[in-house]
């Protein structure tokens, strides 16, 4: 089984309720799939563990949930733990995913420049409405159960949009929820191979 290694800023001021309970649901789908995936929680989460956890000579699917900006993901919203500068080689053959807001803007294209299979995540913000948190967790973390599932890479992130447009539906009575969900739909994106799927992690 290809490993699984996921990086979650769970105790997070802002948005670590959210972190909590996609760590909760996606602790569900890789113990379903029987990936054993490795963990790297809040304190535990820098360079250094990224560095020492990462395999350096095989494939391998990383998730990140944190903050993010274009060029970094960010611990607490401040501190690097993956960027351009720091550590980008460490992702060669990676099927690569994050919610964190705008890496799609350059990150995620620097990560394919630099051998990674595949990168999927939004360029804008990625918003959460606290009023009603199951959909936003339940889409955020479609795309790794599709993946898991055999799924190519651009089948994955159609079929995560389509989650999107059933959530929005489904969203009763309230606009400002289905606005939020309707933009991180429209921020998505793929780089590089929209054909890499688990059958080709080697």
């Amino acid at each position: 089984m290809t490993e699984v290694i996921i990086a979650v800023d769970e105790l997070d001021d802002c948005l670590g309720d959210f972190f909590s309970e996609c760590l909760q649901e996606l602790e569900i789908i890789e113990k379903d799939a029987n990936c054993g995936a490795k963990y790297i929680k809040s304190n535990q989460l820098n360079e250094a563990a990224i560095s020492f956890t990462v395999p350096a000579d095989k494939a391998f699917i990383f998730l990140a949930y944190s903050h993010g900006s274009e060029t970094e993901l960010l611990k607490k919203g401040t501190i690097p733990y993956i960027s351009e500068k720091l550590n980008i080689e460490k992702f060669k053959k990676t099927f690569f995913y994050t919610c964190s807001c705008k890496t799609g803007k350059s990150l995620g294209q620097t990560l394919v420049d630099n051998e990674c299979y595949c990168y999927i995540g939004y360029n804008e913000e990625f918003t959460v409405w606290d009023f009603n948190r199951k959909p936003f967790v339940e889409c955020a973390n479609f795309g790794f159960k599709l993946f898991l599932e055999g799924n190519e890479g651009g089948e994955v992130i159609n079929m995560m949009k389509e989650k999107y447009d059933e959530a929005i539906d489904n969203y009763e009575n309230d606009f400002f929820g289905a606005a939020h969900l309707l933009s991180n739909k429209n921020a998505l994106t793929l780089k590089g191979d929209s054909t890499h799927s688990i059958a080709k992690m080697t």
